[in-house]
């Protein structure tokens, strides 16, 4: 249309004065088809008006010097920086947030006196939790296996349990890419998976950045609960993946009580405060850092994620 008009002006500049179309109307009408190009060229495409943007979501755990949780804070109060840039946060809530939940249980061979310990807190953790609509149970030694998923019953979980024994090497990196990947595409904000294992890995195909990967992209906290001698458990990697999460490890002595453990988990997430902000999207690994200036408090969040 715009070229329309300029040929049409062009047109009538070359007419003689004397045009039968006379002096005044054509110049109204080459006054039309100015105002016309002008604006339509004026008018931005589509395109230059779209602008990819991401929410980045990110679960914070806020506790004063004694360990007890600090959930009086407001917005206000927190400065999050990506890439060493204070971000605007778009989001802040500290309740309601929903929660789907994964366990991830290691049933290989070297966990068959932990196994029973590992049962109680599993069931523990599965019976006090208010709604198993978003609580998936997978298992792994030789293989990975889904032993409950939604929309299957409690009952359903218990026998399940019940007839679960110890078999095989362990998979555990493939176990937490799966499990990560099965939580990442859940709908609620707070994602979160428990692992019980030693955090020895003897026959998979992933490895530890893999898992890191995935757990960037998923944006899931990782809740370790390893049982048993300390000399016999992988920390390095257990303590790694929690703390790049926001998760955290809770490391328990065969002759310790577990449910305790798994109370102090479900605690821990009804009280985080779940915060987001937009920013451009740009692919790679980008840093996250959060501060809560002026208070004697410790924080726990992912220290990153990675966009696609």
């Amino acid at each position: 249309m715009v070229s329309y008009f300029n040929s049409s002006i062009r047109w009538l500049r070359s007419r003689p004065s004397n045009n039968y179309l006379g002096d005044g109307f054509a110049r109204a009408l080459l006054f039309v088809g100015v105002f016309l190009t002008t604006a339509l060229s004026a008018v931005p495409s589509q395109k230059s008006l779209s602008i990819d943007v991401d929410l980045v979501n990110v679960l914070i755990t806020v506790q004063d010097p004694a360990g007890r949780f600090v959930t009086n804070l407001n917005q206000s109060d927190f400065r999050v920086y990506e890439d060493g840039v204070e971000q605007k946060l778009a989001v802040f809530d500290k309740e309601d947030v929903d929660t789907t939940v994964g366990v991830l249980l290691d049933n290989s061979l070297s966990m068959v006196d932990i196994l029973p310990m590992m049962k109680t807190g599993l069931l523990d953790f599965a019976e006090k939790t208010k709604s198993l609509d978003e609580l998936f149970v997978v298992t792994f030694g030789t293989r990975i296996r889904t032993i409950h998923e939604p929309p299957d019953s409690l009952s359903d979980l218990q026998s399940n349990v019940k007839l679960l024994g110890a078999q095989g090497t362990s998979v555990l990196f493939d176990a937490l890419v799966e499990g990560l990947r099965k939580v990442g595409g859940r709908e609620p904000e707070r994602k979160a998976l428990l692992v019980f294992t030693d955090g020895v890995d003897t026959g998979s195909k992933a490895g530890f950045k893999d898992v890191l990967l995935e757990a960037q992209k998923a944006g899931a906290l990782i809740y370790f609960i390893p049982i048993g001698s300390r000399v016999l458990i992988d920390e390095h990697t257990i303590d790694s993946l929690a703390k790049e999460t926001g998760g955290r490890a809770i490391y328990l002595r065969r002759n310790e009580p577990i449910r305790p453990a798994m109370e102090t988990i479900r605690q821990e997430l009804a009280r985080q405060y779940y915060i987001g902000y937009y920013t451009s999207r740009k692919p790679g690994y980008h840093s996250i850092r959060v501060e809560v200036p002026g208070r004697d408090v410790r924080i726990r969040a992912k220290t990153g994620y990675h966009s696609s």
